[in-house]
């Protein structure tokens, strides 16, 4: 069976953040992240992986996650990449297509 990509958007107090995925997530944590925010002010170190979606993402971090529940249980804990970053916070997602 051949896979639906959708594209889903969060808008949040900081910015949008889209992603073009076939994964049904309903909710992203946004991390104010130093060291996602460092990376994207030198945009031509590197592209890809983790240090392109921090470039995509505008500085920030962004975790999808596919309920409340799961995005509250990783709010709780740091973000994976950069355990100085701090919670922006938990919002809901749309599907534009």
């Amino acid at each position: 069976m051949k896979k639906v990509y959708r594209t889903l958007t969060a808008t949040t107090p900081v910015g949008t953040f889209n992603r073009a995925t076939a994964s049904a997530y309903s909710h992203v944590n946004v991390w104010a992240s130093p060291r996602a925010a460092a990376q994207a002010a030198e945009p031509d170190a590197y592209t890809g992986g983790v240090m392109g979606r921090w470039i995509k993402d505008h500085g920030y971090g962004v975790t999808w996650h596919f309920n409340e529940a799961s995005a509250r249980k990783a709010a709780a804990g740091k973000y994976g990449w950069d355990h100085s970053a701090k919670l922006v916070g938990i919002f809901p997602v749309d599907t534009l297509a």
